[in-house]
């Protein structure tokens, strides 16, 4: 139990803003992380959902709450996933040979190409929640989204080949097993039927939307840089949640 403790302290330290009581890193805590990100999923979406709540009480534009909200997720998770999109943007829009982008990948240096899809990724998640905001769908969606992004984008970071160079997509993978990816695959298939109980035909089209880009995604990076790491599963994760807030603006 100890163990499990302290892995979801290091899980929510790693992966939020949120303040935690200081432990000690170590291997046992960091095989048990992975067992806790579709809940820090729920935690990110509780967040954005109580922020919808309270802006409601104030008199404001829909222009600028559709700012505020669109930032939530990037905030409460500290940029991490944000910083793993814009890194690999540069690498794979850089269309060099494989070294070439595994080089700019560590790059700790930011690329046009990373501020270039930022903006456009910037301008999607405006308009995916200023039309969602429009079209008044349950603001429970954003609890959805969060938890099926990390679902299957855990999953992918522990079941498939990791890159060479990816210290921390090993880090995450050590010690993992069938156990973790049960609970990730069952925490997915729950949430989904959730969703389709109480969503409705958004809930049945906006799982599997989001699955299905961060699988494209996954495997496009596999093909592109010869395997998975933390910032692939970051910038997969990203994809899949702008999919996912792009399906519940338009439907």
């Amino acid at each position: 139990m100890k163990k499990l403790i302290k892995g979801l302290i290091m899980c929510l330290s790693m992966f939020t803003i949120i303040p935690m009581p200081y432990v000690e890193w170590d291997d046992d805590g960091a095989k048990n992380m992975m067992k806790f990100y579709p809940l820090i999923g729920g935690i990110v979406g509780a967040v954005w959902v109580g922020i919808f709540y309270i802006l409601n009480f104030f008199n404001i534009s829909l222009i600028l709450k559709s700012v505020l909200l669109m930032v939530v997720p990037f905030i409460v998770t500290g940029m991490l996933h944000l910083d793993g999109f814009m890194d690999v943007c540069d690498a794979i829009l850089s269309r060099r040979e494989r070294k070439e982008k595994l080089r700019i990948l560590k790059d700790s240096a930011t690329g046009a190409f990373a501020v270039i899809a930022l903006i456009i990724l910037f301008f999607v998640q405006f308009g995916s929640m200023y039309s969602f905001l429009e079209k008044r769908n349950n603001p429970y969606i954003l609890i959805l989204i969060p938890i099926v992004s990390r679902c299957i984008a855990g999953y992918f970071l522990i079941s498939k080949i990791t890159i060479k160079e990816s210290l921390l997509g090993s880090y995450f993978k050590k010690g993992t097993g069938i156990k973790d990816k049960t609970i990730l695959l069952t925490a997915l298939v729950l949430t989904y039927f959730i969703s389709c109980m109480f969503l409705k035909s958004i809930g049945i089209i906006i799982v599997p939307t989001i699955c299905l880009i961060i699988t494209f995604c996954v495997n496009k990076c596999i093909k592109e840089l010869g395997g998975i790491s933390g910032d692939v599963a970051g910038f997969s994760l990203v994809m899949g949640e702008i999919a996912g807030l792009l399906v519940a603006g338009i439907f």
